[in-house]
């Protein structure tokens, strides 16, 4: 499991590289004006920054001698779920504008993910879109779409 680990770890900081150089081909912006490459740029950071991570792990870390499936016992109703959801949230964020589009997202995705109560996974997203809200409209002043609300 480690070469495998190691190999598909290098693929993806490749990808990741190819995402980096991109993106400073579209541009990052500035701090108060940020460009269409910045969350590009951000994503394969991460990207590289994680595989980095396994592979250091895969190498340095302690070794399983019994290997699990690695799908087996998943829940793939959950995976199928975010992905229809995360469609569903591109089609509908310009007619919902972001609040409205977040806050019901958010709400479907913490309901069903983790099974939380109606009550918690209502506050959590509520939190959620509030604190994204003021970080990127009012401190990083990014438009959002407003939709046929107004908000």
């Amino acid at each position: 499991m480690k070469k495998i680990d190691i190999f598909s770890s290098l693929f993806l900081i490749l990808i990741g590289g190819v995402f980096c150089v991109s993106s400073l081909n579209l541009g990052i912006g500035e701090i108060h004006a940020p460009g269409p490459g910045l969350i590009p740029l951000g994503t394969g950071a991460l990207l590289i920054l994680f595989s980095i991570g396994t592979i250091l792990e895969a190498h340095f870390g302690s070794k399983v001698e019994n290997e699990t499936q690695l799908f087996k016992g998943k829940r793939w109703s959950v995976v199928v779920w975010v992905l229809l959801c995360l469609f569903a949230y591109v089609l509908v964020l310009d007619i919902l504008g972001f609040i409205l589009a977040t806050f019901l997202i958010l709400t479907v995705l913490f309901k069903i993910s983790e099974k939380q109560s109606w009550k918690i996974a209502l506050l959590a997203s509520a939190m959620t879109t509030g604190f994204s809200y003021f970080l990127f409209d009012y401190m990083l002043q990014c438009s959002f779409p407003r939709g046929f609300l107004g908000f």
